[in-house]
C-alpha cells in the first residue's frame, strides 16, 4: 500500500515537472500593414486555450507558461480588420509577427464633435461623418477642403472668401469650422478659406451636418466641420518628408516630427504651397483661373502627462499666405467705345492661433476640460493700376475664448455633457464705423443621453447664448437612434441653429470707389446721410434656422454599408446685401445688409461602401437637392440639384502598389459669378452640369519610402464662363516615413 502511494506521488512530480519543463513562452509584436507603425491595444487570441493577450505601447504582446503544441491565433482590433487565423507550432520560445490592415471605413473610428463625449462611430446617435488619414492620404489630398471633396451631402465652392464648404445647401458662411474643437476665424467675405488648413499634422475630420449638436451655437447653422489634429504620444520617435510638383509650377513639400518619452510628447510641422497658378484665357486682361498663391504653415503641439488621472496640452499654429491676381473692368463712356481699366489685386493673409488644456479623466465616470484659446487673423488687401494705389482694404479680427466641458456618466444608462463657454470677438478696421463694437458671447449647454433598452437611444440637448451686440437666443435639439438589429439603425434629429450677426454684417463698411460700389452693414447706414427714399432700412436680427433629419442604415460588418436620409432646413431672416440704388458717384450701385431672405433646403442623400474584395473597397454616393427662396419662389444659387460621388481604392499588399479613382458629377445650376456683387442682372443665368475625374498611383517601398503621380480633372472639362477649373493636372511627389517606437 506504502509503495503504491509512492509510485502516484513521484508520477504526480514527474507529471508536474514534465509540464514545466515543456512549457513555452509565446511573444510577438503587431504592426499596421499600411503605415508599418507598431499598433498597441490589440487583442491576440489563442482559440484552443481562450487566452487573451494586449500588446503594450510597444506593440508587443506576451504569452508566458503555455505547453508546447500546436495553436491557432487570432488578433483583432477596434480600428482593424482581425487578422487571419494564424497557425503556430510552440516549443521553447517562440516569436511571431502579425500585419492588421486597417477597417476600410471607420465605422469603429471614436468620434467627438456630435456628443462631445468619446463614441464608436457606429454608435454615435448623433449622425456623424469622418474622413480619415488613411482616405485623404490614399487620394493624395493635401489640404482640408481636397480631403472633404468626396463627402456626402457636401460642397466645396470657390468664391471670394476661397474653398468654403456648403452642407445640404447651407452655405459656408453658417458652416461652424473647428480645429480641436476650437473655432476658426478669418471670413473675409463669407466662409472659412478651408484650403489654408494644411492636412500634414490632421489625423481625421468629423463633420455633423445640421443642428444635430447644440453644443457650439452660432455660426452651426449649417453644420460643423471639426478639423482634428494628431495627439502627440509617448514613447515615440517619428518623421515624415513629403514633396510633390506638378502643373501650373506647383509645389507642396512639407516635414513633420514626432518625440516623446514616458510622460511628454510634442509634435512639430511645416508646409508650403506654392503655385504660379494659370489664366484659361489670355485674350483678357483678368486672371481667368487660379491667382499666384505663396503659403506656409507652421504647427506644434506638446502634450504632458502630470499624472495618472491629469494631463495638459499646448498647442500653436501659424499661417501666411499671398495671393496676387488680375482685375478688370469695362466702362462704357458712349456708345462708340469703351474703356477698360486693369488692376493688380494683392492679397495677404496671417492666422495665429494658440490654445492651453488641462484635461482630467477619473476612470470611466467623470472627464473635465479647462481650455484658453486665442486667434488672430490679419487681412490686408490692395489694388493697384499701372504701379498706382488705387484702394485698400485692412482687417484684424481677434476672439478669444475660455471654455470648461465635461462629461459624467451616471449608472449604466446616462450621460450628461454640460459646459460653459465665454468668447470675446473683435474686429479692427478703417472700414467700421465704430470700432468700439466688439462682441462678447457667454454661453452654457446641458445634453443628457439615455439609453433605456440596448435597441435606444435618446440624446436631448439645450444651448443659451447670449451676445452683447445683439441678445440672447435658446437652441434645443432632440436626437434618436433605434437598432432593432446588428447590422440595422435609425437615427433622428430636430433641432433649433442660429446665427448672430457679425460685426461686419453690423458696422462695417465695405467702400471700394474703384470697383463702383460700396456695402454698408446694417447699423451704419444710418450714419451716411444717403437718401434712401421709400426703402426702411431695420436693425439686424439673428438668423434662425430649423432643421430635421432621418436616415436609415444596413451595414454587415466590413463588407458594406448603405445608409439613406432625408433631410428638410428651415432658414429664416438670412442676412444678405440689398441695393439701396445708384446714387453718385457709385454707378455700380449702393447695397445694405439686412434679413431679406426665409428659404428652405430639403433632399436625399444615398450612400454605399463595399468591399468588393481584399483589395479594393467601392464607396459611391448620391444626393438630390430641392432648394427654395420663400421670399421670391426661385431656387438658391450655385445649388446643383443633383450629386453623385464615386470613390474606388485599391491595395495590392503583395506588389506594394496602391491607387484611387474617384470622382464626381453635378447637375446644372442657377448661377452667380463670385465678382457679381448685385446678383444677376437680366434673368436667371444657369452654369451647366459638370463631371471631375481623378486619379492617384502610388508605390511603396523599403524603410517608409512611398513615390506616387497624381492626375486630376482627367476629362479636362473646363467652362471659362462658370468658373470651371482648372483642366487636366498632373503632380508627382513621394514621401518618406522614419523613426520607432521605444
Amino acid at each position: 500500500m506504502n509503495k503504491g502511494i509512492k509510485v502516484l506521488v513521484c508520477g504526480a512530480l514527474a507529471l508536474v515537472i514534465g509540464s514545466g519543463v515543456g512549457a513555452s513562452e509565446l511573444t510577438g509584436r503587431i504592426f499596421d500593414a499600411e503605415t508599418n507603425n507598431l499598433i498597441r491595444d490589440a487583442n491576440v487570441r489563442i482559440l484552443e486555450t481562450g487566452q487573451v493577450a494586449a500588446s503594450d505601447k510597444h506593440g508587443q504582446f506576451r504569452f508566458g507558461q503555455i505547453e508546447d503544441g500546436q495553436y491557432r491565433l487570432v488578433v483583432t482590433h477596434i480600428a482593424y480588420d482581425a487578422s487571419d487565423t494564424m497557425l503556430v507550432n510552440v516549443s521553447g520560445t517562440a516569436q511571431i509577427t502579425f500585419r492588421l490592415n486597417p477597417a476600410p471605413w471607420v465605422l469603429n473610428d471614436v468620434v467627438v464633435t456630435g456628443t462631445r463625449s468619446p463614441h464608436l462611430l457606429k454608435d454615435v446617435p448623433v449622425q456623424t461623418e469622418v474622413v480619415t488619414q488613411r482616405d485623404f492620404e490614399r487620394t493624395g489630398a493635401t489640404t482640408v477642403d481636397e480631403a472633404l471633396t468626396s463627402s456626402i451631402g457636401l460642397t466645396i465652392n470657390e468664391d471670394l472668401s476661397g474653398q468654403g464648404a456648403t452642407i445640404r445647401g447651407v452655405e459656408g458662411d453658417r458652416v461652424l469650422v473647428l480645429v480641436d474643437g476650437e473655432r476658426a476665424v478669418g471670413r473675409v467675405r463669407g466662409s472659412i478659406d478651408l484650403s489654408q488648413y494644411a492636412l500634414s499634422n490632421v489625423e481625421k475630420i468629423e463633420i455633423v451636418k445640421g443642428t444635430g449638436s447644440t453644443l457650439y451655437g452660432s455660426d452651426a447653422m449649417g453644420g460643423v466641420i471639426n478639423i482634428i489634429t494628431k495627439r502627440p504620444s509617448p514613447n515615440i520617435y517619428r518623421g515624415n518628408l513629403y514633396f510633390d510638383y506638378g502643373s501650373h509650377t506647383s509645389f507642396n513639400p512639407s516635414a513633420d516630427f514626432e518625440y516623446g518619452n514616458d510622460r511628454t510628447g510634442v509634435l512639430l510641422g511645416a508646409k508650403l504651397y506654392s503655385t504660379d497658378g494659370f489664366d484659361l484665357d489670355l485674350a483678357t486682361p483678368h486672371t481667368n483661373g487660379q491667382e499666384q498663391i505663396d503659403r506656409w504653415n507652421f504647427s506644434g503641439k506638446v502634450r504632458h502627462q502630470l499624472s495618472e488621472k491629469w494631463g495638459v496640452t499646448g498647442s500653436g499654429r501659424f499661417m501666411h499666405e499671398n495671393r496676387d491676381w488680375i482685375e478688370s473692368e469695362i466702362v462704357a463712356k458712349n456708345v462708340y467705345e469703351d474703356t477698360t481699366y486693369t488692376y493688380d489685386d494683392e492679397e495677404i493673409n496671417t492666422r495665429y492661433e494658440t490654445s492651453a488644456t488641462l484635461d482630467y479623466l477619473s476612470g470611466d465616470k467623470y472627464s473635465m476640460k479647462l481650455r484658453l484659446f486665442g486667434t488672430y487673423y490679419d487681412h490686408a488687401w490692395n489694388k493697384y493700376s499701372d504701379s498706382y494705389w488705387i484702394d485698400t482694404s485692412k482687417t484684424e479680427d481677434i476672439f478669444l475664448e475660455a471654455s470648461y466641458a465635461s462629461n459624467y456618466v451616471i449608472g449604466a444608462n446616462h450621460v450628461a455633457t454640460y459646459g460653459l463657454d465665454y468668447n470675446h470677438q473683435d474686429l479692427k478696421s478703417s472700414e467700421l464705423v465704430d470700432e468700439s463694437k466688439a462682441d462678447e458671447a457667454v454661453a452654457g449647454y446641458l445634453q443628457y443621453e439615455y439609453s433605456p433598452h440596448s435597441a435606444w437611444t435618446f440624446v436631448s440637448g439645450v444651448r443659451y447664448e447670449n451676445h452683447s451686440s445683439f441678445g440672447g437666443h435658446v437652441n434645443p435639439s432632440f436626437n434618436v437612434m433605434f437598432q432593432p438589429g446588428r447590422q440595422i439603425k435609425l437615427r433622428g434629429f430636430v433641432g433649433r441653429g442660429f446665427r448672430a450677426p457679425s460685426i461686419k454684417q453690423q458696422y462695417f463698411i465695405f467702400d471700394h470707389t474703384s470697383a463702383g460700389y460700396i456695402v454698408y452693414g446694417g447699423s451704419a447706414i444710418q450714419s451716411t446721410g444717403i437718401d434712401l427714399g421709400d426703402l426702411e432700412v431695420s436693425e439686424l436680427k439673428q438668423e434662425n434656422s430649423i432643421n430635421s433629419s432621418i436616415s436609415a442604415e444596413l451595414s454587415y460588418g466590413t463588407i458594406g454599408l448603405h445608409r439613406i436620409t432625408y433631410f428638410y432646413n428651415h432658414l429664416e431672416d438670412l442676412i444678405d446685401f440689398t441695393l439701396v440704388g445708384f446714387p453718385d458717384p457709385y454707378w455700380r450701385g449702393v447695397y445694405v445688409y439686412q434679413n431679406i431672405e426665409t428659404a428652405i433646403t430639403q433632399g436625399i442623400e444615398w450612400e454605399s461602401r463595399v468591399r468588393l474584395s481584399k483589395a479594393l473597397d467601392l464607396s459611391f454616393s448620391y444626393n438630390y437637392l430641392y432648394t427654395r427662396n420663400l421670399e421670391t419662389d426661385e431656387k438658391l444659387i450655385n445649388r446643383p440639384d443633383h450629386t453623385a460621388k464615386l470613390f474606388l481604392t485599391g491595395l495590392w499588399e503583395r506588389y506594394n502598389i496602391g491607387a484611387s479613382f474617384w470622382g464626381d458629377y453635378q447637375s446644372r445650376k442657377l448661377w452667380v459669378p463670385r465678382s457679381n456683387t448685385g446678383g444677376n442682372e437680366g434673368g436667371a443665368v444657369y452654369a451647366p452640369h459638370r463631371t471631375r475625374l481623378n486619379l492617384n498611383v502610388f508605390k511603396r517601398f523599403g524603410n517608409g519610402l512611398e513615390a506616387f503621380v497624381r492626375m486630376e480633372n482627367l476629362l479636362n472639362e473646363t467652362d471659362i464662363s462658370y468658373g470651371y477649373w482648372p483642366g487636366f493636372e498632373l503632380f508627382a511627389g513621394m514621401k518618406f516615413d522614419f523613426g520607432y517606437n521605444n
